[in-house]
């Protein structure tokens, strides 16, 4: 692990040490103190200043780096150069550029790399996405006519567990990427940073259900106030809208409307544990045949976990890989580049 803070702890960490048949041999931590309590709380053989000296150091097989945005590039891009195979928080990177550079250094290396967008994982996720395929192919409810993906961040952190080492503060001077494509207005930039950390996972989950990359028809967006995405699948239009909440509640989902049925997708707030997707199918003549389709209890972080693990010991590739992650950056800096025509 490189990067043990709240997130790297809570949603990763905890599930690697306690999954069966995975060992995590090393941490770097650069905050001393939280780099101690996290060693001694997980009880960890080993741990390292840095990304580097526990790349020359460690005897490990796979890295999983959970760092600022910003200063995930430079030590995903030296995990990978080190032929380690690596799994990051998303994005994956903040430009095109970035993100290409990545993905071709995993290629170059012949190592697995997966992108941190768990909730393909989702098991309620993953029952839809064979629903939607099913009626696109046997056209029982007739035609895809229009998709709806939302959200509207409320609280995502439910306290499934408590980290320790947290009062530390970070250092100043790692080194970084840049933040936003250097065409995008200065102005621009903390906003297009904002987007990136929350709707990213909603571009990838729209390409990932409908099994495409659409174009982009038009942006509105009103900075605090929201925004809306609206996109062209060739047969079929969609819309991004997302947005803020100040009371607190976690709001996102997705609609997929057939011209025969409706089926919905309430996504459950990010940390809250033992809650899938809630899948819903409206059907009939009169719409009020209405099915719930009903899943195991899971997390998406924890089978994301498993799921990695998995890829490595069966040489698959990543549900959400670096490669295809690629396509969400390339998508994210079109949409914005409608603010600029």
């Amino acid at each position: 692990m490189v990067g043990v803070g709240y997130i790297g702890q809570i949603a990763h960490l905890a599930n690697y040490a306690e999954m069966e048949g995975c060992e995590v041999t090393a941490i770097a931590e650069i905050r001393p103190s939280l780099r101690d309590a996290v060693q001694a709380h997980y009880g960890i053989p080993q741990a390292f200043t840095s990304h580097r000296e526990l790349l020359d150091n460690a005897d490990l097989d796979a890295v999983v780096a959970v760092t600022s945005r910003h200063h995930t590039g430079p030590v995903a891009l030296d995990c990978l150069k080190a032929g380690k195979h690596l799994l990051t928080e998303k994005p994956m990177a903040a430009t095109l550029g970035q993100a290409e550079t990545l993905a071709e250094a995993a290629k170059a290396a012949g190592v697995k790399y997966a992108i941190g967008y768990m909730k393909r994982h989702d098991e309620g996720v993953q029952l839809a996405k064979g629903l939607i395929e099913g009626f696109m192919a046997s056209g029982e409810l007739g035609p895809l006519t229009f998709s709806r993906f939302y959200c509207f961040q409320g609280d995502a952190f439910y306290d499934p567990a408590l980290p320790v080492g947290l009062s530390e503060g970070r250092p100043e001077g790692l080194e970084s990427w840049a933040v936003a494509p250097d065409w995008l207005p200065r102005e621009l930039h903390t906003d297009y940073d904002d987007f990136m950390n929350v709707y990213a996972h909603d571009i990838n989950l729209m390409r990932y259900l409908l099994g495409a990359t659409p174009s982009v028809v038009h942006l509105d967006y009103r900075a605090k106030a929201g925004g809306v995405a609206l996109f062209d699948f060739g047969g079929f239009p969609a819309v991004l809208e997302f947005g803020m909440f100040e009371h607190g509640n976690w709001c996102e989902g997705v609609e997929i409307f057939f011209q025969r049925g409706r089926l919905t997708i309430e996504l459950p707030p990010p940390l809250l544990k033992g809650t899938p997707a809630r899948v819903t199918l409206q059907r009939g003549g009169d719409g009020n045949e209405i099915e719930t389709f009903e899943v195991k209890q899971g997390w998406s972080f924890q089978r994301q976990a498993r799921a990695f693990v998995d890829d490595l010991r069966e040489d698959r590739v990543p549900l959400a890989n670096g490669e295809d992650a690629v396509e969400d950056i390339r998508l994210a800096e079109t949409i914005w580049k409608c603010l600029i025509k």
